[in-house]
């Protein structure tokens, strides 16, 4: 079966493909459809994780909302400017005029966030072993609008992975293997269990 990358719409490789089908024939029968909302999602994460709400003019949220705008609602997008700083700077009016909601949080390097980090660093030392580079954290951080489900996750890919997984798959996505029931797969069964 022909899979497609969501964000390019470009076939992706048979070695995703193969991946994909080897996890499905697997796990077929215990493939349950739990499209959960995203604002359950985030108050699920905010009881797992120290989080701290970025404020509403944050740049974050600026760049989130323009993320939104510009996928969702592309003939709205049409009347920003076209300058990028200006273009940024409008995003967050025009968010509120399409109702947009817009969350920006930061997971803290405290507690359970810590576990976070401590993975950051890991993978930076692995991929920099040898070339006497230091470590310095990059905020672990979730930009998210939940009217449209948008939800980037930058820093952790275990919290990416955990924020999908809670999210679930419809009924659809399983039917029509669809690009988040290929994500859903990755971030619960992963490469290394097939």
């Amino acid at each position: 079966m022909d899979y497609f990358d969501a964000l390019t719409d470009k076939r992706i490789d048979s070695e995703t493909a193969d991946l994909v089908d080897r996890l499905l024939e697997r796990h077929a029968a215990t493939l349950v459809p739990c499209d959960r909302p995203l604002s359950d999602v985030l108050a699920q994460i905010g009881e797992e994780y120290p989080l701290t709400i970025l404020p509403p003019n944050d740049i974050q949220c600026a760049r989130t909302a323009l993320a939104v705008i510009e996928t969702e609602f592309p003939d709205d997008a049409e009347w920003l400017p076209h300058d990028p700083d200006a273009r940024l700077a409008a995003a967050l009016p025009l968010a509120k005029t399409l109702r947009l909601d817009i969350r920006c949080m930061e997971v803290s390097n405290t507690a359970t966030g810590s576990a976070l980090y401590a993975e950051q660093q890991a993978a930076f030392e692995r991929r920099t072993a040898g070339y006497g580079l230091s470590w310095s954290p990059m905020p672990v951080r979730i930009c998210a609008e939940t009217s449209t489900g948008y939800c980037l996750v930058t820093g952790s890919d275990t919290l990416a992975d955990r924020i999908t997984c809670l999210r679930g798959i419809s009924r659809e996505d399983i039917d029509m293997r669809t690009p988040v029931l290929i994500a859903w797969l990755r971030a619960k069964y992963g490469a290394d269990c097939v």
